[in-house]
């Protein structure tokens, strides 16, 4: 083991014996910055959840594109990036070994044209959705893969008829759900699995029938924890008025409190071998992780879908990607990628890449599609590539960029986050780790204020009718001004459909505020040394919940003694 101090924030990290293990797999240097300080720059360079408008390089039209329009690059349309009609090695330059390699990489990065959207897979009628694959009529939904007919999911992967969810798998007909898996019919519920016809259920596992349950296994026709009759139980739900905004916002505030009465695990997950962090499952081996599912072989990740193994600090990863290193939203077959963000496709043996498609051995390049051999979007010999890959690796050990703060970035490091086309507040960073203006540019953060567009709102959200079955189809031509930030959203149609469909009253927030309130249930990805709060119980854990938080913190076995 060795201690070292992070050339960001000053503190102590440790780098252990695996650690140094998979370094040398990988052939990188030990890093210079701690795990912390390591993940935050790499958030920087992710948005997921945000839509600007922007001018199209090719049309000159405005389009919807996941980079805001102050940002200093080009984007095409996706299906024109992706065509044959633009060549992106017509950008390739000679590597100038005066300057250095982090400030030619940016030079480039911002003249090759980008996809407007972070797309993969078909996507048909879903125009407003980011950083996804593989979508049917859906509408604003992120991070999401194989999703159909949905609306407002973040997070959401095989999944069918649901909205308003927050990392949701196989769901179908769910709403308001966050950690739900494999479940029907699921509403406003968090952490449940293999459910069915459950109203604010939390920690359930293959329950039927339950309203306002918590830590519940195999049990049906429960009320707040009660069991009953189905015919009592049908009863008091048809006594609730759930078709009615009012009643709903009545019976959350009584949920809630009800919840705190009991404990909670000290992490989020099932199924795992030897992990630790939070929101893990179905894994093996995945240390100080957050938001993984079918992982192994990993440390430091911070989401993770569709299986991912032998990797250290990434951000998204999915569908297969192997021995990735410091890199952002990678996958579909990916292979042996370091310091890549945007790049999938069977794409192998990358390093300090971006937007690269199906690409081998490439070094310092931007938008290539089944390329190999090449540096700098420039075409080379096998033995050229690799004589002048090892000088510029050694050229960025002996002349490393400086930023504004006088940070160091030799070979090894990821890329400078004041290089992101995204403003701290964009990206993902501030989801996970909120900072204020003032902190995060004192921190060496760019930070835009939002340009947002204002409409004219035709009602407010209080004057909306309370009950669902007064609902006319009229209200999708309202716009109305949410409750709480007072910006303009609207009914689509597909989502009225679903809100008749189930029974549900009309939202009176916008889409944003309603995710902000979901996304309070969503541990930060820090941990904690912590003692279970199990009355003679001494063990010991990390943890993903404060110690200033009021929820009851268990163990595994005394968790275990107390679920139903």
């Amino acid at each position: 083991m060795e201690n070292k101090i992070c050339q960001n924030c000053k503190k102590d990290f440790t780098i252990d014996a695996d650690d140094f293990s998979f370094y040398e797999k990988m052939k990188v240097p030990v890093p210079t910055w701690c795990p912390d300080c390591r993940m935050v720059r790499r958030l920087t360079f992710r948005n997921e959840r945000n839509l600007f408008r922007r001018k199209d390089a090719h049309t000159g039209l405005d389009s919807f594109s996941g980079f805001p329009p102050e940002a200093n690059l080009n984007t095409y349309e996706n299906s024109y990036w992706h065509g044959d009609s633009w060549d992106p090695l017509d950008y390739g330059v000679d590597y100038d070994f005066s300057k250095t390699f982090f400030e030619q990489f940016n030079n480039l990065f911002s003249r090759v044209p980008l996809p407007a959207k972070s797309s993969a897979g078909f996507m048909i009628n879903s125009d407003y959705c980011n950083e996804a694959g593989r979508l049917r009529n859906a509408y604003l939904c992120f991070d999401s893969d194989f999703v159909e007919n949905s609306a407002y999911l973040v997070k959401a992967t095989n999944t069918k008829d649901t909205f308003d969810s927050h990392e949701v798998i196989e769901d179908e007909l769910c709403y308001e759900g966050v950690m739900v898996y494999k479940s029907y019919r699921t509403l406003y519920s968090l952490d449940c699995e293999s459910c069915v016809d459950v109203w604010f259920g939390k920690g359930l596992r293959g329950c039927t029938n339950c309203f306002g349950c918590v830590n519940l296994r195999n049990k049906s026709y429960y009320f707040f924890n009660e069991p009953l009759s189905k015919q009592e139980y049908e009863k008091r739900l048809n006594e609730l008025n759930l078709g009615s905004y009012e009643s709903i916002a009545k019976l959350r505030t009584k949920v809630l409190k009800f919840w705190q009465e009991f404990p909670v695990k000290y992490y989020h997950g099932i199924r795992n071998l030897n992990c630790t962090g939070e929101r893990i499952s179905d894994s093996k081996n995945v240390l100080d992780s957050i938001s993984v599912t079918e992982g192994e072989n990993m440390r430091y990740i911070q989401i993770s879908v569709l299986k991912a193994a032998n990797s250290y600090d990434c951000v998204q990863l999915f569908m297969g990607v192997e021995n990735a290193y410091e890199c952002v939203t990678c996958g579909d077959g990916a292979y042996n990628l370091k310091y890549c963000f945007n790049c999938w496709g069977e794409a192998r043996d990358l390093e300090y890449c971006s937007y690269c498609v199906g690409s081998a051995d490439c070094f310092g390049c931007v938008g290539l599609s089944k390329k190999q051999y090449c540096i700098f979007n420039k075409q080379y010999t096998k033995d050229e590539y690799f004589e002048l890959k090892d000088r510029i690796i050694k050229h960025m050990d002996e002349m490393p960029y400086l930023d504004l703060l006088g940070r160091a970035y030799k070979y090894g490091e990821f890329f400078p986050s004041e290089f992101s086309p995204l403003a701290y507040n964009e990206s993902l960073a501030q989801d996970y780790v909120p900072l204020e203006k003032d902190l995060a540019k004192e921190k060496g953060f760019n930070w835009r204020e939002p340009n947002a567009r204002e409409f004219q709102t035709t009602i407010q959200g209080t004057d909306l009718p309370d009950l669902i079955s007064d609902v006319t189809d009229d209200i999708t031509k309202e716009i109305i001004a949410c409750d709480v930030c007072k910006r303009a959203y609207r009914i689509v149609p597909i989502e009225l459909q679903f809100y008749k469909r189930i029974g549900l009253p009309l939202p009176h927030k916008c889409h944003n505020c309603r995710f902000l309130e979901r996304f309070k249930f969503i541990n930060p990805p820090m941990l904690w040394h912590r003692i279970c709060m199990k009355e003679g119980c001494k063990n010991e854990f990390e943890t993903s919940y404060a110690p200033e938080r009021p929820e009851i913190i268990y163990c595994e076995n005394c968790y275990q003694q107390e679920v139903m």
